[in-house]
């Protein structure tokens, strides 16, 4: 049912697990960035698919994520930079945090950018020179 929404994110859960899996399975290391994983692990994985957001092929990562315990309305929102590795910063943090606060990881869903914002469309806009307003950026949260 969130399929699509703007404020769709991805589960701790989910980032402990399948897509943990999927990085060292795409032959990246624990320290890969997410600089290093975003365009053959992040971007590629919705790039034949059909976006319910624009309905144009290629979607957001967090767009071909099925299944309550691994995607949802995001509960929290996550302020990081892609310098930081997923495997080593980004994942054990959301999981202490899930620990220390006593949430459930398969209900504690986290808007992530690079997950969750359509890379496809960056990228489009990014090859004709077109900025993105830090304005129409906080627009998604409000």
């Amino acid at each position: 049912a969130t399929l699509g929404h703007r404020l769709r994110g991805v589960s701790v859960f989910f980032l402990s697990t399948t897509f943990a899996d999927e990085v060292l399975a795409a032959g990246f290391s624990n320290a890969s960035t997410v600089y290093d994983i975003e365009p053959a692990l992040i971007r590629s994985k919705g790039e034949h698919l059909m976006c319910p957001r624009d309905s144009r092929p290629g979607t957001a990562y967090v767009d071909c994520v099925r299944g309550q315990d691994n995607a949802g309305i995001a509960t929290h929102m996550l302020s990081y930079t892609w310098g930081y590795s997923m495997l080593e910063d980004i994942i054990p943090s959301l999981e202490q945090y899930c620990d220390r606060e006593e949430l459930d990881p398969k209900r504690t869903y986290v808007w992530i950018c690079c997950l969750c914002i359509n890379q496809h469309r960056v990228q489009e806009m990014s090859r004709t020179g077109h900025k993105v307003p830090l304005e129409e950026f906080q627009a998604t949260f409000d």
